[in-house]
C-alpha cells in the first residue's frame, strides 16, 4: 500500500465526515412508513456505495485522487437533495 500524502488523506477525512449526513438525516428526519422508509434507505445505500467507490479511487490513485473526491461530495449533495424530497412526498402523502 502506498503512503497517502497529508491532502489525499484530507480528502479521506472529509468523505468520511460526509459519509454520516445520509444515515444522520435519515434517523432525524426519516419517515415512519415502512414503505417510504425502504425507498429513502435505498437512497442512503446509493449514497454510501458511491462514496466508498470513491474513497476506493483515493486510496488507489494519487492522480485520480481529487476527482474522486470531488465526485464523493457531488454524490453526497445530490443523495441529501434527493433524500429530502422523499421525506417532503411521504410527509405529503
Amino acid at each position: 500500500m502506498r503512503e497517502l500524502t497529508l491532502l489525499e488523506t484530507g480528502y479521506l477525512a472529509g468523505m468520511l465526515l460526509l459519509s454520516l449526513v445520509l444515515p444522520l438525516l435519515m434517523s432525524i428526519c426519516g419517515p415512519r412508513d415502512a414503505a417510504a422508509k425502504r425507498s429513502c434507505m435505498k437512497t442512503v445505500w446509493i449514497g454510501q456505495t458511491l462514496g466508498a467507490v470513491a474513497g476506493l479511487a483515493v486510496l488507489a490513485s494519487a492522480s485520480v485522487a481529487p476527482y474522486a473526491a470531488a465526485s464523493a461530495v457531488m454524490s453526497y449533495i445530490s443523495c441529501t437533495w434527493l433524500l429530502l424530497r422523499e421525506f417532503r412526498a411521504a410527509r405529503l402523502a
